[in-house]
């Protein structure tokens, strides 16, 4: 039996009463949780086992990363909109790209993901099996969704052939850590065969299938007036929408699309700051919400964002909607922790699992250090401000501890299982040789 009881802690469980222990303790034993409550009782109850002092730090879920693109080419494809930047700087080097680039820079994004608190990732990148071996080596949680498209041009990205067999192969892999979805690209780098193709063999495995909402204004418009359908009733003719989908983005949504995606059970994942920085707009985040649609919080890939800091990203959340609403109101920071924790552990059908501290769970947990100028004071009672100071003041670097199926992956802010100075030595050469090779621009959508 391997047991460790972390104590002394303020404990966010995001439990179904978003319960907070100002001074608490979680006991991990033999990977899940097996007790928790206040620090007095559970030293206590457990007098013999090993013990870890969080006193000053904040004890949490596991932050749920519901959309990325592991990549390598951060700060390079800068100022553009979202269709012309993937046409002259994005798909000119997904065409050079090779495993061993995708190895390199799924290490460095996972790596990245650990430091900064996050614990599971639904990635959608290029030959997957190398981010399976990177996600196995580092220990993190991973959904693995690979971009998948056919439609001319584009026939360099993935197969469903490799798709399924990555499935086949990597499913389940890790001790359960590592899931395989169908990664569809997006509308218009897939046709209508590879959608319902998709939809079946998701159906056929048991697995899920992600791709990318419409975040281009412009591009929901050119789909509707060639179609007659905005892009959520295109995903829904096409077969593919339903309780294990997730969509990222969905930034310009009709009422009926709304609706749609609520009676389908699909879920959104919400990128702010990946979308304002490609101006594409904001995601209708509280309409979904009353609509009863599940949406989780991404960080989307290092080349729109440019970092992987799930912590950073959502102050974001509400920020975008107070301001878009002209409502101060708009998005409590409970509700958007509860998106970065459960909710996006909902929407990958890992609620039971992961998402919240509460015995029987598996013990995916962090510890953040509030010892800091910028998240003091901490205040309890009727002027408790730790969740909120958590969603608009904390960092990435704030994180010290971070366990995955009860393993410590970071410890005191060190990565343990690789050394972070040679992921980044490597993938700093793996770029510069990407960019050497990568092809001229060639012109792919009308008007880019």
């Amino acid at each position: 039996m391997s047991a460790l009881l972390i104590h002394g802690a303020t404990v966010l469980t995001v439990n179904a009463s978003d319960e907070v222990i100002a001074d608490g303790a979680v006991l991990v034993e033999d990977g899940r949780i097996a007790d928790i409550g206040p620090s007095a009782a559970l030293l206590q109850r457990w007098p013999g086992v090993d013990r870890h002092d969080a006193s000053g730090q904040v004890l949490l879920p596991g932050l749920v990363n519901l959309h990325l693109h592991s990549g390598l080419i951060r700060g390079t494809a800068e100022d553009m909109p979202v269709f012309a930047w993937l046409a002259r700087h994005v798909d000119p080097k997904h065409r050079v790209l090779s495993a061993d680039d995708a190895y390199a820079a799924s290490r460095l994004c996972y790596a990245e993901a650990l430091l900064s608190g996050t614990t599971t990732v639904l990635d959608m990148y290029r030959y997957m099996h190398r981010c399976a071996d990177a996600a196995e080596q580092l220990g993190l949680r991973a959904v693995l969704a690979p971009y998948v498209a056919d439609q001319p041009p584009y026939t360099y990205f993935e197969t469903l052939e490799a798709n399924a067999r990555l499935v086949e192969e990597r499913h389940g892999s890790a001790q359960g850590r590592v899931r395989v979805w169908f990664g569809l690209e997006h509308l218009t780098y897939c046709t209508e065969a590879a959608f319902r193709e998709a939809a079946r063999l998701a159906e056929h495995y048991g697995v899920g299938i992600h791709t990318h909402g419409e975040e281009s204004r412009e591009m929901a418009s050119r789909l509707h007036a060639e179609t007659g359908l905005w892009p959520i009733e295109l995903f829904h003719e096409r077969g593919i929408l339903g309780p294990r989908t997730v969509l990222a983005h969905c930034v310009w949504l009709q009422p009926q699309e709304i609706e749609i995606l609520a009676r389908t059970g699909t879920s959104v994942a919400h990128c702010p700051v990946s979308n304002m920085k490609l101006a594409s707009g904001i995601c209708p985040v509280p309409e979904l919400l009353d609509a009863g649609v599940a949406v989780g919080i991404g960080s989307d890939g290092v080349k729109e964002n440019n970092n992987l800091d799930l912590l950073e990203e959502m102050k974001f959340v509400p920020l975008l909607q107070k301001v878009r609403l002209l409502d101060a109101r708009a998005m409590p920071a409970p509700q958007v922790l509860r998106m970065a924790t459960i909710d996006g552990a909902r929407a990958l059908g890992l609620a039971d699992e992961i998402g919240s501290l509460e015995r029987g769970k598996k013990a995916d947990l962090i510890l953040v250090d509030f010892m800091r100028p910028h998240l003091t004071p901490v205040l309890h009672g009727a002027y408790a401000n730790v969740v909120s100071n958590l969603v608009y003041a904390a960092r990435g670097s704030d994180v010290r501890l971070v366990m995955v199926d009860g393993q410590v992956l970071v410890r005191d802010g060190v990565l343990l299982r690789a050394d972070v100075n040679e992921l980044m030595r490597q993938a700093q050469q793996a770029t510069e040789a990407l960019i050497a090779r990568r092809e001229p621009y060639v012109p792919t959508i009308e008007g880019y």
